[in-house]
């Protein structure tokens, strides 16, 4: 009996000390603790897709950061997205924001193009110029009713 009861602590120790390193693992990667290390930038769009909040923010195909809120502007009805892009990363003032999709199917992503202003967007800057989604959808429509 007492060899029983050591070999279930011992499993229940293991267990909880596994589960303990996973908490703290997944808490660093996805920045629970440390949120003073992103700028986030606000973009509007008129059409976002199906973007939604933890969707990429890349650059060239790397990700830089994710979205981090999506909102409606009540005065002029426009989504507002705001990333939240790693601090180390400048972006000047004059970049496009787009829209982008992997693929036809795949999940919809905020791609910058950047420019190449001397200005850099601060953090709870808006962005200027933006892309809107372009849905396939509409693309056959007016290809085929036009």
């Amino acid at each position: 009996m007492n060899k029983k009861v050591n070999i279930e602590f011992a499993l229940g120790l293991l267990i909880l000390i596994v589960s303990v390193i996973c908490f703290f693992y997944y808490t660093s990667k996805i920045n629970i603790f440390d949120k003073n290390d992103t700028l986030q930038i606000n973009s509007s769009f008129f059409e976002i897709g199906n973007t939604s909040i933890g969707n990429d923010v890349k650059i060239n195909g790397v990700k830089v950061g994710e979205v981090s809120n999506i909102k409606l502007d009540q005065e002029n009805y426009m989504a507002v997205i705001t990333s939240s892009i790693e601090k180390r990363i400048k972006i000047p003032d004059d970049s496009v924001f787009k829209i982008s999709n992997n693929g036809f199917i795949g999940s919809s992503y905020v791609e910058i193009q950047l420019g190449n202003s001397k200005e850099l967007l601060n953090n709870n800057d808006y962005s200027s110029n933006n892309i809107d989604a372009v849905s396939l959808e509409e693309i056959i429509n007016n290809f085929i009713f036009k």
